[in-house]
C-alpha cells in the first residue's frame, strides 16, 4: 500500500474514529452548560487546551479516578496514539511506553525512554518509576510529538507530564478506603493544612494489597500480587512576588513474580529431558491465569562459591521496586520577567527474580535489577519583551550515577553474572519565542542544544562467586572474566571502561490561527533526539549514537452547540535516523548475540482524533481514536548473519557473513489501530447524583519481535526465523470497564462499585520469543482477569 492510499485511509477512518477524546479532563461539571475549559503547562506555560499548538491529552482527578487509572499503566486506555507494554525478562518494574511508535524495549542505565516522564517539572530518567501509584494529581498531560526543545533529550515520542497537587490556603481532606476481588484492600488520604499566612502543608499517602492474579499449583503459592507503601508530602510558601515549593515522596511495591508463561518451545533446541515438563507447562485457555515458575534451582558446583552466591540459587520469583525523590520550585517575578528554578534528586531501585520459562523446568532464571539517583537542576526565565514578542529560555544539568546486573541461571548451572556501574551526565541551553503577528496569529520559534556524556564500567563474570581471574573454559578470555579489560584483572577487580560524548540539537517551528472564537489551527515542524549510550551486556561493541527525530504536524481544535461539542485532531509525519536498532548479530571475540546499534532510517505518520460530547442534560460521551502506519527505509536496515559454508563477504570481514536486509520488518509497539470510548450519565438522586459510567478500550495487534533470516540459511534456520517472527505479533484485543457511583451532596461521601475487564477476558500484553532460536522458549505475558469491588470516600 503507498503511502498516499495508506494516508487516505486514515483520513477516511478517521472520522469515523473521531465520533471519538477521552477528554476526559474537560468533563463538564455537575450542572454545566458545556465543556469546561481545562489549563494545561504543555509548554512550560499555563494555557488553555483550545489554544495550545500541540496535540495533548488532559486528565482531571475526576477523570483520573472515573477511569480508574492508577499507574502509569493505565493511561494506554486514555490517550491517542499511546501504547504500554508490560513484561520483561528482567522482572515486571520496568514500563515500555510508546507514543506514534517511539519507543524502546531495552530502557536501560545506558539506554534511554523515547517518551520522557516529568513530575512537576523533574525528569524521571528511569521507565520503573511508570508502575508507581499516581496519588492526589492535579492534572495529568500526555503530550504526543516530539517535545524536545522545552522538554529536553529522550522525548522523540512526546512526554507524560504530571502535576500534583499544590498545597493551599484551605483546609481540606479526602480519605478513600476500597475493596475488590483477590482480597483487593487499599486505604488513601490527603490532607491540606494552611498553618500561617501564605504558608500550608499537603500530605498524602496510600496502602495497598492484593493477592495474586495467579497460582503456583505446585505449591500453591500466588503471585502477579501486590504490596504498594506511597507517601508524598508539599509544603508551599507564597510571598510578595515569590513563591516556594520543597516536595518529596516514596512509593515502595513488591510481588511475587510477574505473570509470566510459556508460549512455546522449540524441541530442535531445547534438551530432551526438558521437553515434557515444558509441556505440561503451556500456556492453555483452561489456566490463563496460572503457571509452574518456581524460580531458580540448586547446582552442582556451588559449595565452591561465595556465601552471596549461594544463596541465589533455590530461590522463587520476585519483585520489588522503591523509588523516591525531592524537589525544590521557586518562582521569582523580576520586574515584568519571571525566574524559575526547579531543583531535583530521585532515586529508583527494582530488583526481582524472573523465572523466565514459566515452567517448574530449570530452563532460565533470571535475577535483574537497577539502582540509580539523579541530580538535575533547570532555571527558566519568561516573559514579555513587547505587547507581541514572550519568550521562554533556560538551562538544564542533570547527572545519573547507578549500577544494572543481570545474573542468569540456564539448564541449571551455575549463574552467569551480567553488571556495569554507569554515569550519565547531561546539559542543555534552550530558548523559545512567540511572536503575535496579527491579533488572531501566532508564530514560535524555539531551539535546544544538548551535551551528554556517557562513561560505564562492566564486570562481567562466567561465574557469580568465583574470582575473576580463575581459569574458566569456554569463555573468550580463557578466565572468569569475560569482558575485554581495561586493567589488569585480579581476584577482585574485572573493569571494562567505555567513555563517549555526544550532542546534539533540537528545535520547533509552527504557526497558529484562531480563525473564530471556538476554531483554533496550527501547522509545526519540530526536531528532538533520543541519547546515545553503551550495551552494557555485550562488551567490546562501540557506543551507539543519538536518534534523531523530525516531524510535521498538523491539528484543528473546536467547539461546537454551544460547547456541547468538542472535537481536537491532529495529523503528522515522522522521519527517523540513526535508529537504535536491536539486532542479532556476530561479534568476533563475542559470538552471536543481541545488541542495539545505529541502523535504518523510519517513516511513521498517522491521525489522531478526540471528541467529546454533551447530547443531554447530564451525559458525556468521549472517545479518542487513532490511526497510524510505518516503515523502514528500503535498504537502511540491515545486520550481519553468520552462515557456515556460505561463503559470504562483508564489510566488517567476518568471514561466513551475510548482511540481511531487514528494511521489510514491521515497526516495533506501532498498532495500526487503537479506540477508546467512555460514556457517563450522571442524575439528580434525592440529596446526590448518581453517575453510571462504561468504557471501551481497544489496541490493535503490535509487533514486540522482528527478525528475518539469511537467504542462505538452511530450511530449518528459516523455519525458526519464521515461528520467532509469527510469535513477535500480539494480537489486538479490547477490554470493558464500568463504574456506578453515587455522591451525597452533604456530607461530601461517594460510594462507588467498578469493574475492570469486565468480560474476562483473555489477553496478551505481549510476547517474548527473543529466545526462541538460541535457548528455545517463547513466553507471554498476560492481561489482568476481570477485577471489581467498592470504594467510598470521603471529602472536606
Amino acid at each position: 500500500m503507498t503511502k498516499a492510499v495508506t494516508l487516505g485511509t486514515i483520513a477516511t477512518g478517521a472520522f469515523i474514529a473521531a465520533i471519538a477524546q477521552p477528554a476526559y479532563a474537560q468533563q463538564p461539571q455537575s450542572g454545566a452548560e458545556g465543556i469546561q475549559d481545562i489549563v494545561v503547562t504543555a509548554r512550560r506555560t499555563e494555557e488553555s487546551l483550545q489554544t495550545t499548538p500541540i496535540a495533548v491529552t488532559a486528565l482531571s482527578p475526576e477523570a483520573l479516578t472515573t477511569a480508574k487509572v492508577e499507574n502509569v499503566v493505565d493511561l494506554q486506555r486514555t490517550a491517542p496514539g499511546l501504547v504500554i507494554g508490560r513484561g520483561s525478562a528482567g522482572g515486571d518494574g520496568i514500563v515500555f511506553v510508546a507514543i506514534r511508535g517511539q519507543g524502546n524495549l531495552q530502557p536501560i542505565l545506558a539506554n534511554d525512554p523515547a517518551v520522557a516522564t516529568y513530575i512537576d517539572g523533574i525528569y524521571i530518567p528511569r521507565p520503573s518509576t511508570g508502575m508507581t501509584d499516581l496519588q492526589d494529581i492535579q492534572r495529568l498531560e500526555v503530550l504526543r510529538g516530539p517535545q524536545g526543545t522545552l522538554f529536553g533529550r529522550n522525548t522523540t515520542g512526546g512526554a507524560i507530564n504530571i502535576i500534583t497537587s499544590d498545597p493551599d490556603d484551605q483546609l481540606s481532606g479526602t480519605f478513600k478506603a476500597e475493596y475488590g476481588n483477590y482480597d483487593n484492600l487499599g486505604v488513601s488520604a490527603s490532607v491540606n493544612v494552611p498553618l500561617a499566612q501564605g504558608l500550608a502543608i499537603r500530605v498524602s499517602g496510600a496502602i495497598n494489597e492484593r493477592e495474586g492474579y495467579g497460582t503456583n499449583p505446585l505449591n500453591n503459592r500466588d503471585f502477579a500480587d501486590n504490596r504498594s507503601k506511597f507517601l508524598r508530602g508539599k509544603l508551599k510558601y507564597d510571598g510578595e512576588g515569590w513563591d516556594f515549593t520543597l516536595s518529596g515522596d516514596w512509593n515502595r511495591q513488591s510481588n511475587h513474580g510477574q505473570q509470566t508463561a510459556l508460549w512455546a518451545f522449540n524441541p530442535a533446541i531445547v534438551p530432551a529431558p526438558f521437553q515434557p515438563g515444558l509441556t505440561a507447562g503451556l500456556l492453555r485457555k483452561a489456566d490463563w491465569w496460572d503457571n509452574t515458575a518456581t524460580g531458580t534451582s540448586l547446582a552442582a558446583g556451588i559449595g565452591t562459591l561465595t556465601p552471596e552466591a549461594q544463596a541465589l540459587y533455590g530461590v522463587q520469583p520476585f519483585n520489588t521496586l522503591e523509588v523516591y525523590g525531592f524537589s525544590g520550585t521557586l518562582n521569582v517575578e523580576l520586574g515584568g520577567l519571571n525566574l524559575k528554578s526547579i531543583t531535583g534528586y530521585r532515586h529508583s531501585m527494582n530488583y526481582g527474580l524472573s523465572d523466565t520459562d514459566g515452567t517448574a523446568v530449570p530452563l532460565l532464571g533470571t535475577f535483574a535489577g537497577s539502582g540509580s539517583y539523579y541530580v538535575s537542576q533547570e532555571l527558566q526565565l519568561s516573559g514579555d519583551i513587547t505587547d507581541s514578542l514572550s519568550f521562554i529560555t533556560g538551562a538544564y544539568a542533570g547527572k545519573e550515577s547507578g549500577y544494572e546486573f543481570s545474573r542468569s541461571q540456564i539448564f541449571g548451572g551455575l549463574i552467569r553474572d551480567s553488571n556495569a556501574d554507569v554515569t550519565n551526565k547531561t546539559f542543555g541551553l534552550f530558548a523559545q519565542a512567540y511572536y503575535e503577528i496579527t491579533p488572531t496569529i501566532r508564530a514560535v520559534g524555539g531551539f535546544r542544544y544538548t551535551w551528554d556524556t556517557r562513561n560505564s564500567v562492566l564486570h562481567n563474570a562466567q561465574v557469580l562467586g568465583r574470582p575473576y581471574d580463575v581459569a574458566v573454559a569456554g569463555t573468550p578470555t580463557g578466565i572468569n572474566c569475560t569482558v575485554t579489560p581495561s586493567e589488569p584483572v585480579t581476584p577482585t577487580t574485572c573493569n571494562q571502561v567505555q567513555n563517549a560524548k555526544f550532542n546534539y540539537p533540537a528545535w520547533n517551528l509552527g504557526i497558529d490561527w484562531q480563525a473564530a472564537d471556538n476554531i483554533f489551527l496550527y501547522l509545526a515542524t519540530r526536531g528532538a533526539a533520543k541519547a546515545g549510550g553503551w550495551n552494557l551486556r555485550a562488551g567490546g561493541l562501540p557506543a551507539f549514537s543519538p536518534e534523531k527525530v523530525k516531524d510535521v504536524e498538523a491539528g484543528l481544535k473546536v467547539d461546537l452547540f454551544d460547547r456541547r461539542v468538542r472535537f481536537n485532531t491532529a495529523i503528522f509525519h515522522t522521519w527517523k535516523d540513526d535508529n537504535q536498532a536491536i539486532v542479532n548479530s556476530f561479534v568476533p571475540g563475542i559470538g552471536v548475540t543481541q545488541y542495539i546499534q545505529n541502523n535504518g532510517k523510519v517513516r511513521i505518520w498517522g491521525i489522531e482524533n478526540e471528541i467529546t460530547v454533551i447530547p443531554w442534560e447530564g451525559m458525556t460521551f468521549s472517545a479518542n481514536g487513532s490511526l497510524q502506519n510505518g516503515k523502514y527505509v528500503k535498504g537502511s536496515f540491515s545486520e550481519t548473519q553468520v552462515v557456515a559454508g556460505s561463503g559470504c563477504t562483508n564489510p566488517a570481514g567476518v568471514v561466513n557473513g551475510c548482511v540481511v536486509d531487514l528494511s521489510g520488518l514491521p515497526l516495533l509497539q506501532l498498532p495500526k489501530r487503537q479506540l477508546n470510548i467512555s460514556a457517563t450519565q450522571k442524575l439528580d438522586v434525592g440529596g446526590g447524583t448518581l453517575a453510571v459510567t462504561g468504557a471501551y478500550a481497544y489496541v490493535g495487534s503490535q509487533h514486540f519481535d522482528a527478525v528475518k533470516a539469511a537467504e542462505q540459511a538452511s530450511a530449518a534456520t528459516k523455519a525458526a526465523y519464521d515461528v520467532e517472527n509469527a510469535l513477535g505479533k500480539v494480537p489486538g484485543y479490547g477490554i470493558f470497564n464500568g463504574r456506578i457511583a453515587f455522591k451525597l451532596d452533604n456530607p461530601n461521601v461517594e460510594v462507588a462499585l467498578y469493574g475492570r475487564n469486565i468480560t474476562n477476558k483473555k489477553y496478551l500484553l505481549r510476547r517474548f520469543p527473543d529466545l526462541y532460536r538460541t535457548l528455545g522458549i517463547a513466553v507471554a505475558y498476560v492481561g489482568q482477569p476481570a477485577t471489581y469491588g467498592v470504594e467510598t470516600t470521603f471529602k472536606f
